[in-house]
């Protein structure tokens, strides 16, 4: 522990150059990575910017968490390196990290992406793809629960992208558009789930929303079982009644 902390301390008070500090994000160790990561204040071209976002993922869980961190750090100012579709796959991926450090700092970089369109229509087809994969699917046993529990974990992630979006951007949706017609037929389908944070979730988003196509679910949310499900779709119905 005592070697760590000496080795964390000349790494992060170290001025690296570019060429040690691509050796390092390549080639070097998970320790290494991350002190470097955690001390990147500058980028200077998109060749620098690749090499940062390439360690959000394919890397152990702490190197994912600070390049997260990095980038939540650095989007603000050079958010112009990372607006190309490669990159926004590689967010796109990161927003269903199995560890919620790397999606909080993620959701946060959001603000900062220009084609938030593009996000959200992948968002829209990860969700689906993800109930496809649990619904009406057999739940007994440790692994049945298991690999259900980790489906919705990720619905739950990327229902929060879409709030963040939908925040950020709130003409995303329109009503005769198809990616309207898709938001609201999956919101409907996915409002079924047996899994209250997910539907939860599903309240909050459409608290945020005015549509008539919502009314089916504004019905539900009233009466749902779950008492969180409940408040949320009350607080939705104040929303409406205010404006």
């Amino acid at each position: 522990m005592e070697n760590n902390f000496k080795i964390a301390c000349e790494y992060i008070s170290k001025d690296f150059s570019f060429e040690e500090i691509e050796k390092i994000l390549n080639d070097g160790d998970d320790f290494a990575k991350v002190a470097v990561l955690l001390n990147i204040k500058n980028i200077t071209n998109n060749d620098f910017a690749n090499l940062i976002i390439k360690n959000l993922t394919h890397q152990s869980g702490p190197v994912r968490e600070a390049c997260a961190y990095a980038l939540c750090e650095l989007m603000p100012e050079f958010n112009g390196y990372f607006q190309d579709k490669n990159t926004l796959d590689i967010i796109i991926y990161s927003l269903n990290d199995v560890n919620p450090n790397v999606v909080r700092f993620m959701l946060e970089t959001l603000r900062y992406i220009n084609n938030k369109e593009y996000i959200f229509d992948k968002m829209l087809v990860n969700i689906s793809n993800l109930y496809s994969e649990i619904n009406n699917k057999q739940r007994r046993g440790k692994e049945q629960e298991h690999i259900f529990t980790k489906k919705c974990f990720k619905i739950y992630w990327s229902l929060e992208a879409l709030k963040k979006i939908i925040s950020e951007k709130s003409d995303i949706i329109e009503k005769t558009s198809s990616r309207g017609k898709t938001f609201y037929n999956l919101f409907k389908t996915l409002y079924t789930i047996d899994e209250y944070t997910i539907r939860e979730k599903i309240a909050q988003i459409t608290g945020m929303l005015q549509n008539d196509m919502l009314e089916e679910i504004r019905i539900e949310l009233n009466r749902d079982k779950n008492y969180f499900v409940r408040r949320c779709g009350k607080d939705f119905n104040e929303n409406i009644s205010s404006r």
